[in-house]
């Protein structure tokens, strides 16, 4: 069968997509099974406990990519404004340029299992770590690089939903676009 041969990684995607339209209470086990094209007995084959499970693989996996697209960039060589326009490309592939819905705001709606809300919140600290970091690496103050931080972060949650009910992507992409200058201007 064809789709036997699908990784676990392949899964924790599809299963991201749903929960992020659908938020942890509105996907189902039929939704999930439906989206990776493989059946309920697969499923709980591969994921023992069910959509609790698939949900903490889909935040793994988001995890794995914001270590690898967002932390590994930020806490990398060369010039803070290159490093950051380089989490901003990153950023908008990941949220297709503003139209996917937020991973911290979807996966948190209330339903999910406390390992989910932990996870989120590691993940949400991590980034609020990373983005104070490269701003106090530019020459700002402790302060006000932990201020700059958590200012870029609400910008870009308020401007993935601001995109997604106005239906303008360019909310999101305006704020993308303006966080080099946040994280480094004095």
């Amino acid at each position: 069968m064809v789709h036997s041969r699908i990784n676990d990684g392949t899964i924790a995607e599809k299963a991201l997509d749903l929960f992020r339209q659908q938020g942890y209470e509105g996907t189902s086990l039929n939704d999930l099974a439906a989206a990776t094209g493989l059946e309920k007995a697969s499923l709980y084959y591969r994921f023992p406990g069910g959509k609790r499970d698939m949900a903490l693989a889909a935040a793994a996996h988001v995890g794995q990519w914001f270590e690898s697209d967002i932390f590994g960039p930020l806490n990398g060589p060369g010039p803070a404004t290159d490093r950051i326009k380089a989490v901003s490309r990153a950023l908008r592939t990941f949220y297709g340029d503003g139209s996917k819905p937020c991973v911290l705001d979807a996966l948190s709606l209330r339903g999910g299992p406390p390992e989910l809300a932990a996870a989120l919140s590691g993940a949400y600290k991590s980034w609020l770590e990373s983005f104070a970091a490269v701003a106090r690496e530019s020459g700002l103050s402790r302060r006000l690089a932990e201020d700059r931080a958590r200012e870029a972060l609400i910008q870009i949650e308020g401007s993935l939903v601001l995109s997604r009910v106005t239906g303008n992507r360019k909310i999101f992409l305006e704020t993308i676009a303006g966080l080099p200058d946040l994280l480094t201007r004095r």
